[in-house]
């Protein structure tokens, strides 16, 4: 089973440095900017936090290539009948990981250092609803007067 796991890690990133060296240069970036759901939750979209980046034209063909490589692996991976659970949530991670490995590559450093700040600030934001669904969660289980 352990050999049946490096194998598919390895055929995993196989895949993935292939499909990143042939990049697609006429594919529209993900995501529609019509329906968005950041208008709901104020919180932006992965295309307005790439819109903040400046990236060049590129960098968006090459990280729209790497999205569409990685949903292309996690599909993969999540219909391989042969793989338990946890050797296919083993495989997203490390999946996740390259993926965002990859995605950095392509930043400048400066772009690189404005993402990890977005990242932190979205941590953040995650952190305070965290607590304050907890809060509320505390309000609710106390006895009416």
């Amino acid at each position: 089973i352990a050999m049946k796991k490096i194998l598919i890690v390895l055929l995993l990133s196989f895949t993935m440095a292939v499909s990143f060296a042939q990049i697609q240069r006429n594919a529209p970036l993900p995501g529609n900017s019509t329906t968005s759901d950041s208008t709901q939750t104020n919180k932006p979209t992965f295309r307005e936090q790439i819109q903040a980046l400046n990236l060049t034209k590129d960098q968006k063909i090459q990280i729209r290539q790497l999205r569409q490589d990685s949903k292309a692996n996690r599909e993969t991976i999540m219909s391989n009948d042969s793989l338990t659970q946890d050797q296919k949530q083993m495989l997203l991670k490390s999946l996740r990981k390259q993926t965002a490995a990859s995605f950095n590559a392509v930043l400048t450093d400066d772009q690189r250092e404005k993402w990890q700040a977005m990242k932190a600030e979205r941590k953040n934001n995650k952190n305070n609803q965290q607590e304050n669904e907890a809060m509320q969660e505390e309000i609710m289980s106390l006895p009416a007067n």
